[in-house]
């Protein structure tokens, strides 16, 4: 079967994306994180792990349709690489944001991760749409991190 190679890769791509970003996380959830004075917005940390799975899947099916779908070998390779600098991005905020402990972080974190989501979105609209389609929920979600991550912020005194 000629695309079992690109679902696998796609499949093991976010595998190994989830054990890292989960490594990055550290300590700051069970201690750190918990102790914080939460935006009254904010959703339980069940809805975080649901968006989780939702994410990852849908980074699935987007590194897949890259790689089946985009015939222009340049259009591919960019699409690609931003789709794994954005995957990179969203772990590193887990150390960004839990394991230095820091609200600050956490937020600029967020805001700076917008731009290479942007680009990803844009080229794939070019390039893929069905995938650029995908990817606007996760987006919302994302504008919706950067509102709790700065909430969080004001409210913490900088926590």
């Amino acid at each position: 079967m000629k695309k079992r190679g690109p679902l696998l890769g796609a499949l093991a791509a976010c595998v190994m994306f989830a054990i890292f970003g989960g490594a990055l996380v550290g300590e700051g959830l069970e201690g750190w994180y918990e102790g914080l004075e939460k935006p009254w917005f904010l959703v339980p940390l069940r809805a975080f792990y649901a968006v989780g799975v939702l994410y990852y899947l849908a980074f699935a099916a987007v590194l897949y349709r890259i790689l089946v779908h985009v015939e222009d070998r340049r259009a591919r390779g960019i699409c690609l690489a931003l789709a794994l600098l954005v995957m990179l991005f969203n772990e590193l905020w887990n150390y960004l944001f839990f394991d230095l402990r820091s609200t600050l972080a956490g937020f600029v974190g967020i805001a700076l991760f917008l731009v290479p989501l942007t680009a990803l979105i844009f080229a794939l609209s070019r390039h893929e749409r069905v995938s650029a389609k995908l990817l606007v929920p996760y987006y919302l979600w994302v504008l919706y991190d950067l509102a709790w991550t700065f909430e969080l912020r004001r409210l913490n005194g900088g926590a």
